[in-house]
């Protein structure tokens, strides 16, 4: 057979074939390997010589060509940047304006570099950096923002056209449990206006947007309102049994219905869910209907002061009232999962004492003496004809005077008060001694140089009534021997 003619596919050149034939197959496979991986450790040796220490060619940040830029020469390019946006967003007729500063913006330029240059760099071979570089290496700029500030912007705009969706709930009406249907709404998309926002911010750039309201549906339809029905449901059909000295009180599935509150939550992962509560405010005015029909009141006591004089007019009897927080606490503790039968406990309420105070001195003449105003008046034919301040006994040290209506069973000149008769260590020089209740008694006091202060409290006499010499040389004229003497507070 002749010779095949030479292929030079896949084969070595003839000049490098000692044979100048086709090599085997197992030769050729190495070849082609050894081929490619001498061109891949080249290319990888290459890509990461021309990149290091510097950013991968295609890597920009807000549209600012970083390609083989070191850190410091980015750093200045970006440190150019404008750091003031302006926001500007019309709905309807109404235009809202907002600056970068206003939400709270500020531009992370450390950041922003240390991400620009990890495009690449951080892939497992540097020829894949080009890959990378492609596909994550149009950024922009690393910024952090005040979300209530955003929040508090944007949701301005949201509610200044439109209104928003209602959600589906449930009500009891006579008893009688109904699904209220949900609403559709009509706004601006906040989460579209939050992520405009955001994106202009790390863009660099200022936006003019003008948005229309577009009909939002309510997160809660009436279609999922079923659980919270079926809970109700079952709530509606327990009993309540109120047990008080031989009577019952039940409440009907109405008054129960009354009981119930029905209110949306937001689950963790964003969705809407309906609750059934019950509430204790309502349980509590019913509670307070039952109260008014076994509560009993107190009577409270009255005593009359007549003259000083004091009457019981009417003795006191205690009342008593369910405890109704105790009673509200036992239903709410109970009902969501079974019928309820409680005996209402009571506690007692003290009755109070009444006091009427009156004066009705039927005298042609007496003297009244004010202990908390420290005052003494001389009264005749039911005129005040005379008035002398004066100190009356030390009520803070233990020497109060007594009060009371009294007479002056005595009268007397130039006398010595002895105390030792009454436990008291003193003996006084006075010129009109005019006693009217044991020891006590109405007289001069030399010894003092004020009278009808409030420093009788704890600088008092023992109990007497001390006046000025002249008042009570007037008295000692005045009064005589039976004239009544009122003492009080």
């Amino acid at each position: 057979m002749g010779n095949k003619p030479y292929s030079h596919f896949l084969s070595l050149p003839r000049r490098l074939s000692q044979s100048g034939q086709k090599p085997a197959l197992k030769a050729r496979v190495w070849f082609i390997f050894l081929g490619v991986t001498i061109a891949f450790v080249f290319s990888n040796l290459l890509v990461s010589a021309l990149t290091v220490g510097v950013m991968f060619p295609g890597v920009s940040v807000a549209g600012k060509d970083l390609s083989f830029k070191t850190q410091e020469q980015a750093r200045k390019i970006l440190s150019d940047m404008r750091r003031q946006r302006n926001f500007t967003v019309e709905v309807g007729d109404q235009t809202f304006l907002a600056t970068s500063s206003d939400l709270g913006a500020q531009y992370e330029l450390d950041e922003t570099l240390k991400l620009a240059y990890a495009v690449g760099h951080t892939s497992p071979l540097p020829i894949m950096g080009f890959f990378d570089a492609n596909k994550h290496g149009q950024m922009g700029y690393s910024y952090s923002i005040n979300r209530d500030e955003l929040k508090k912007f944007t949701s301005k705009v949201i509610s200044a056209v439109g209104i928003d969706p209602l959600n589906a709930t449930l009500a009891v009406v006579d008893g009688q449990l109904t699904v209220v249907a949900d609403k559709d709404g009509f706004r601006v998309d906040q989460k579209l206006l939050d992520s405009i926002i955001r994106s202009s911010i790390a863009d660099g750039k200022d936006k003019n947007l003008k948005l229309s309201p577009v009909s939002v549906k309510a997160p809660f339809l009436a279609a999922d309102t079923g659980k919270a029905k079926q809970q109700a449901d079952a709530i509606l059909l327990r009993t309540v049994v109120l047990n008080y000295d031989g009577r019952q009180f039940i409440p009907d599935r109405a008054t129960i219905g009354r009981w119930l509150e029905f209110r949306h939550t937001i689950n963790s992962d964003g969705t809407v869910a309906l609750g059934v509560y019950i509430s204790r405010e309502q349980i509590l005015g019913y509670l307070q209907s039952v109260a008014n029909q076994v509560n009993v009141a107190p009577k409270n006591k009255k005593v009359n002061i007549r003259n000083g004089v004091s009457s019981v007019e009417q003795e006191g009897q205690n009342g008593s009232a369910i405890l109704q927080a105790v009673a509200a606490d036992a239903i709410m503790a109970a009902i969501e999962s079974k019928s309820v039968s409680i005996n209402l406990q009571t506690q007692p309420i003290a009755f109070k004492t009444e006091t009427n105070s009156s004066v009705s001195l039927e005298y042609g003449r007496y003297i009244e003496v004010n202990l908390s105003r420290q005052q003494l008046w001389a009264y005749q034919d039911n005129q005040v004809i005379f008035s002398t301040p004066i100190t009356s006994g030390a009520t803070g040290a233990g020497f109060p005077t007594v009060t009371g209506l009294f007479s002056i069973y005595a009268k007397e000149t130039a006398r010595y008060l002895n105390g030792r008769p009454y436990g008291w260590d003193y003996n006084v020089y006075v010129d009109y001694w005019m006693p009217f209740y044991g020891g006590y008694g109405l007289h001069d006091a030399d010894w003092r140089s004020a009278f009808g202060g409030q420093d009788y409290y704890y600088g008092g006499s023992h109990g007497c009534v001390n006046m000025p010499k002249a008042s009570a040389a007037f008295l000692y004229g005045w009064a005589s021997i039976g004239t009544p003497v009122w003492v009080h507070n």
